[in-house]
């Protein structure tokens, strides 16, 4: 990330809004295939317009870690789409988290109404 890769969250948006690697955008990946080697990826849903526009940009894709599949389908989907650089980080919010590196939460403004 340091070097310029954007790093999308793969997560819910409830799960982002509690908290989420400082950076990252959301970009949600609703799993409906099996979590295996050879999912269906028609099965899920993804929006790949969401992603950088530029192929060769670097691409990060994290979830909830080793049990969670998103960020691997995300990295896969984002590859045969075309994308170049492709990095999945395994670890995910997890192993962010725990290293004690910065995250943050959604921070909502309400304004009050007399």
């Amino acid at each position: 990330m340091q070097k310029g890769a954007t790093l999308y969250d793969t997560r819910s948006a409830e799960e982002f809004g509690q908290r989420h690697i400082k950076g990252a955008k959301l970009v949600p990946y609703v799993e409906k295939s099996r979590k295996e080697v050879g999912f269906d990826e028609k099965a899920d849903m993804f929006d790949l317009a969401k992603l950088a526009q530029d192929k060769n940009a670097p691409v990060i894709f994290a979830c909830n870690g080793a049990e969670c599949w998103k960020s691997y389908k995300a990295s896969q989907v984002a590859s045969k789409a075309g994308y170049k650089q492709v990095y999945w980080f395994r670890g995910g919010f997890p192993e962010w988290s725990l290293a004690g590196l910065p995250t943050e939460s959604a921070v909502t403004n309400v304004a009050q109404v007399k």
